[in-house]
């Protein structure tokens, strides 16, 4: 549905309407963008369904199936069942789409100049930034948690270790952010939504084969195994497979967190530096 410009004027009257210091008004600015972005979500079943649908046929058809044949292997996921074994990197994918959709909805904004209407608003432009992220992060957590709840219905278990659950969920929230300043980036960038897809779009594949999300680093062809300690991924698998399944560990946690802290730091320094100078100059 289009938005009307009514409703692009109430938008930017809630976001005015923050006052006091310069921390308020970019609460207030975050919050409003962040509970639009999030009604619209909620209102479509397109946009939930869409964005479930290929985890879940992923752990429907790949997981079981594949879960029957290395039953019998017994060094292939040794400390867990295979559904337990594939779920995180699920839980990721679907991460990983919600951050693209974020872009989307940011490159959408942008080009019909919603954005620049947003700007008007007496709040700091990093807060139509930050409302888009931060909704783009609550859908992923919501969808992550679907995919867990899934994956026990088809017998993954999970540490009911309260602080290894935070843990593993605090790791999702560092791999997704820097996802979401990446795709933030390249919406900033991008002309149209071609280009973006074409930025964007190829990564789901990559990152899902060139990780230890299907199968062992040990078991991957040495060229393959090599690029895979190149992907973020990987090191966000290792740590949640560990923390919520009880998995043993290939790479180690003291690897693990420093490595996606700095996939953090660098993709949300990109992604606020490409969208600062996409204000600041707009096409």
């Amino acid at each position: 549905m289009a938005v009307t410009v009514e409703q692009r004027l109430d938008t930017i009257n809630g976001l005015a309407g923050s006052k006091g210091s310069n921390w308020r008004e970019l609460a207030g600015g975050v919050y409003t963008l962040w509970r639009k972005h999030m009604k619209k979500f909620r209102r479509s079943v397109m946009e939930i369904g869409g964005t479930l649908f290929t985890p879940i046929l992923w752990m429907l058809l790949f997981g079981l199936s594949m879960g029957g044949m290395v039953k019998g292997i017994s060094d292939f996921t040794p400390s867990v069942n295979y559904i337990a074994y594939i779920t995180p990197g699920l839980m990721l994918l679907t991460c990983l789409t919600a951050a693209i959709l974020g872009g989307t909805t940011l490159l959408l904004e942008r080009t019909s100049g919603i954005i620049k209407e947003y700007l008007i608003a007496p709040v700091p432009r990093l807060a139509v930034l930050l409302g888009t992220m931060s909704s783009s992060l609550t859908k992923a957590f919501l969808q992550a948690i679907v995919i867990i709840v899934l994956g026990l219905l088809l017998g993954s278990g999970l540490n009911l270790n309260p602080l290894d659950f935070v843990g593993g969920m605090l790791v999702l929230l560092v791999y997704t952010l820097g996802f979401v300043g990446i795709a933030a980036a390249a919406a900033s960038k991008a002309r149209g939504m071609e280009s973006y897809h074409t930025l964007i779009g190829v990564l789901n594949l990559p990152v899902l084969f060139l990780s230890n999300a299907l199968y062992p680093l040990e078991k991957m062809p040495a060229v393959l195994a090599a690029l895979a300690y190149l992907n973020p991924t990987t090191y966000a698998i290792d740590a949640i497979r560990n923390l919520l399944y009880g998995a043993k560990l290939e790479i180690g946690l003291l690897i693990d967190v420093p490595v996606l802290l700095a996939f953090m730091g660098l993709g949300l320094w990109y992604g606020f530096r490409a969208f600062q100078k996409s204000v600041a100059t707009p096409n």
